[in-house]
């Protein structure tokens, strides 16, 4: 039987570091070819950088955000979690009241983001975060327990709460997306299996409801379970980004010679941006996309895993879970096994509050991994 190889957590932070950076690079090349002909579209042919130039300086204030996490001592950010989460509430409200005008305007019928200057910020990320700190610190400090009915209680309230600011958007995935990262809260603060399993009967009540609501969504559901019977309009997303798969083969069609994000793929720089990476680098560059993700969230993961402190453990464990839904979700969309809704590709897509908040995880992570592991 051969020996268990254990990894240090420097070990893991590097690979971790490494594996983002490069994500980071290739995700610069990738916004560039899918966003050049949207961009000389805009410019009337003037400029092919119109989304480059902003994504590059998105990841800078992101780097900078990830340095000030992996600076900041676990204590502080244990103190200042009950106040990001205030914060991130206050931000939720404030969209809802500000919806409609242009500081919250309503974009493909959702006001998803608070517009400050030149910059949007989309509230909902930040609350994912907050609350896995939140969480993290109550549990860690012996306030809530999981194991517990109160604790168990208050660990989903303080989920719903911003889950059903998130909905009133509307953002239904948004909402399922921090409902999620709080059944992985509970699961990873060892709470009972019995009441894992009754907060996922509910949730999954609640998600059929809200899907069968709106004759939108079940157009949505009635395309993704049943695309013979659906109409073309429906499937024209999930076509063109299997198109633009297919016809990548192993190798690709070449760097900026992809034809899916020349008017054909919807949120071709973003939301399905893997399916241009797919087009122009084929199996292969997919393939080397998905082996760097996984090689990120591994490492962070084991870091979490050897964390020497509880908060550490919670913290970097529920931060590394939610970017693996937001990756898991992108190619379930991409790939048509889920439904169609927006996901960035972690590191990889257009910026946004979402790269921000997944390069100030990693930051965080990388922290962790600092102050040391158990023995």
């Amino acid at each position: 039987m051969m020996p268990a190889v254990r990894v240090s957590q420097a070990s893991a932070r590097k690979w971790m570091l490494i594996s983002a950076a490069i994500l980071l690079v290739l995700g610069i090349l990738a916004v560039f070819t899918a966003s050049s002909f949207q961009s000389l579209m805009n410019t009337d042919s003037r400029s092919s950088t119109m989304y480059l130039l902003p994504h590059v300086i998105k990841i800078l204030v992101g780097v900078l955000a990830g340095l000030l996490a992996y600076l900041a001592p676990p204590v502080l950010l244990k103190r200042t979690a009950p106040l990001l989460y205030g914060a991130s509430i206050l931000l939720l409200v404030g969209l809802i009241i500000l919806r409609g005008t242009h500081w919250a305007p309503v974009i493909k019928g959702s006001a998803r983001w608070i517009a400050l200057g030149g910059f949007r910020i989309m509230p909902s990320e930040i609350a994912r975060i907050s609350y896995i700190l939140l969480a993290a610190s109550l549990l860690s400090d012996g306030t809530l327990r999981a194991r517990s009915g109160t604790g168990v209680v208050w660990l989903t309230l303080l989920a719903v709460i911003p889950a059903a600011l998130v909905c009133l958007q509307p953002d239904y995935a948004g909402a399922l997306y921090l409902m999620l990262i709080m059944i992985i809260m509970l699961f990873i603060a060892e709470a009972r299996f019995r009441d894992i399993l009754i907060l996922l009967l509910v949730l999954f009540s609640l998600a059929s409801a809200l899907a069968m609501s709106s004759e939108y969504r079940r157009d949505r559901l009635r395309t993704w379970f049943s695309p013979d019977e659906a109409d073309e309009a429906s499937l024209y997303q999930p076509k063109q980004a299997c198109i633009a798969l297919g016809s990548g083969g192993f190798l690709g069609r070449g760097l900026g010679r992809g034809r899916q994000q020349r008017g054909f793929l919807p949120e071709a720089s973003s939301d399905y941006i893997l399916a241009v990476i797919g087009e122009e680098s084929g199996f292969a560059g997919v393939s080397i996309i998905l082996a760097l993700l996984f090689s990120m969230l591994m490492s962070g993961w084991l870091i979490a895993e050897r964390a020497d402190h509880l908060f550490g453990y919670l913290g970097a464990g529920g931060l590394v879970a939610s970017i693996a839904i937001g990756m898991f979700v992108h190619i379930g969309v991409v790939t048509s096994i889920l439904p169609s809704t927006g996901m960035p590709l972690p590191l990889v897509s257009w910026g946004g509050t979402n790269l921000l908040v997944t390069l100030a995880s990693i930051g965080f992570v990388a922290r962790v991994a600092r102050e040391g592991s158990r023995s």
